[in-house]
């Protein structure tokens, strides 16, 4: 279950590129942590990409991962995704964290309030979502307090569309925000539905298993 919903927005993506003509950036891959792998850092192919990820966390070159080394890496993912390190992460940190490292291979995998539970429904603020969680209407408060920079205008509408989110699809308590022990939780999941016979280790075809187009 949790592989279709993880697998689920690649699905979209592909859809939308497809629409396309396969004009524009390819769809982006995403680490089983949540982390963008986008060129230029990455390949543009879903599998080449998530086989350096993959080689980046094997330091012994095992041709294998651990859970103990895919938790470590989630945590060090966490952090960055925490923008105001506050211990929590919200779908307005999550946004400008992608489009900084995104730009043009941007595409959003996040659920709209009604269809889902990690959204904006009719344009409404979910609890925690603004970085400064200033008060009122004043959409040009969308940044950190102390931070000049304003989030990007379109942060909030790219975090709308049909399919879950690999990250905030974490956040268990429906509070708006993802913690860290909701997402490790995750990746215990993710783990075991990766690690199907109980080996202890996952190795890269089953991480590519997120690749699939249905």
């Amino acid at each position: 279950m949790l592989i279709a919903r993880i697998v689920a927005p690649f699905v979209l993506l592909a859809a939308l590129a497809g629409c396309a003509d396969h004009k524009g950036p390819p769809p982006p891959t995403f680490s089983p942590n949540g982390e963008p792998l986008v060129p230029p850092q990455w390949p543009a192919k879903c599998e080449e990409a998530l086989d350096l990820w993959f080689d980046r966390l094997d330091t012994a070159h095992a041709g294998m991962l651990t859970h103990a080394q895919l938790e470590a890496d989630a945590l060090v993912q966490y952090h960055k995704m925490d923008l105001r390190h506050d211990g929590k992460v919200t779908a307005e940190e999550l946004s400008k964290y992608r489009l900084a490292l995104m730009h043009g291979h941007f595409l959003s995998v996040s659920t709209p309030g009604e269809q889902g539970l990690h959204g904006r429904d009719n344009d409404q603020d979910r609890p925690g979502d603004r970085l400064d969680d200033a008060a009122g209407d004043d959409d040009n408060g969308r940044h950190r307090k102390g931070d000049n920079a304003p989030l990007p205008n379109d942060a909030f509408a790219a975090l709308v569309t049909d399919q879950p989110d690999p990250v905030m699809t974490a956040d268990t308590d429906l509070d708006g925000s993802v913690t860290w022990e909701e997402f490790r939780t995750l990746v215990a999941q993710d783990f075991a539905e990766f690690d199907k016979v109980h080996k202890g280790f996952i190795t890269k075809p089953e991480v590519e298993t997120l690749c699939e187009r249905k």
